[in-house]
């Protein structure tokens, strides 16, 4: 097996893990409130990953006092971003909600032309202005049923890209372990304060499974896109993370009987085209920038 081969495989069983996380969060939120979800979920997350940074001894590591400020502040906007993208996962069509996500590539270009003054042409411009296009037509405001949830989604996209940002800053000494145990720490400590505000509901077998699964799968998704990130060239493997769509749209019409209708269905194709070909610009110019 190739390299290249390896890491798209691999950014695909990513990209499902991910998808199932988000699907059983909201098989769970059929009869949870998200703040009790959050914090299950959170606990089960952070213990296996302070488990995994003790075992292997990274916390013996000094992190630079500018460093700490840059997880802390990316550890809340992750707080913040699993509230928002998961209230659009409980209230929007699952499918629509995972590709609006996919715009995160656009955003993020956009966002370091403006913060870090990374030049960005005119071709990659219209990418953007096309990817924001296809964002349009999945939310699709004139539609019957559409809610505010939407704008949920919206803020979430905002929060990763300020998260990536921050992510950028990082020194290049710091392990992506402890950015990432942080960011569980984060969302385990928001959800505390959710859930004093919350009427608790009884668990049941059922939502014990839901949540263990999805805290499994959010694991899994961490573990094996470090594993993508250490196999084949970006160049190539980069575009496979839009499966998740695909997965999203398969998860939505047999866990919850969910078509999205054609106009949908062509925004998501046009922010996929859009962002792949955007995707694949970036690393081109990366390329000849490092050669």
């Amino acid at each position: 097996m190739s390299e290249n081969f390896r890491g798209a495989v691999l950014m695909m069983i990513c990209m499902a893990a991910f998808v199932l996380n988000d699907a059983f969060v909201r098989l769970a939120g059929d009869s949870l409130p998200l703040a009790q979800i959050l914090f299950f979920r959170g606990l089960l997350t952070t213990i296996a990953l302070l488990l995994v940074a003790f075992y292997t001894g990274v916390f013996k590591l000094k992190v630079p006092s500018q460093d700490k400020w840059l997880i802390f502040f990316r550890s809340a906007t992750e707080a913040l971003t699993a509230y928002f993208f998961l209230t659009a996962v409980m209230n929007m069509p699952f499918a629509n909600v995972t590709a609006i996500l996919q715009i995160l590539p656009m955003t993020v270009t956009l966002a370091a032309a403006i913060v870090f003054k990374e030049k960005v042409g005119a071709f990659r411009i219209s990418l953007i202005l096309l990817g924001f296009f296809g964002v349009i037509l999945i939310i699709n405001p004139a539609q019957e049923g559409f809610n505010m949830y939407a704008g949920y989604a919206l803020i979430s996209v905002l929060l990763i890209t300020t998260r990536d940002l921050l992510s950028r800053k990082l020194s290049v000494d710091v392990p992506t372990l402890i950015p990432t145990v942080s960011a569980s720490l984060g969302v385990l400590l928001f959800s505390i304060l959710l859930i004093t505000n919350t009427a608790f509901q009884p668990l049941g077998l059922q939502n014990s499974f839901f949540i263990g699964a999805a805290a499994f799968f959010i694991i899994f998704g961490y573990y094996t896109a470090v594993l993508v990130m250490r196999a084949g060239e970006i160049s190539f493997i980069s575009p496979f993370r839009y499966t998740a769509v695909l997965f999203a749209l398969l998860l939505g019409f047999v866990f919850f009987d969910e078509q999205p209708d054609k106009i949908a269905l062509l925004g998501m194709l046009i922010v996929m085209i859009s962002g792949i070909i955007l995707m694949l610009r970036n690393n081109s110019i990366q390329e000849k920038a490092t050669s």
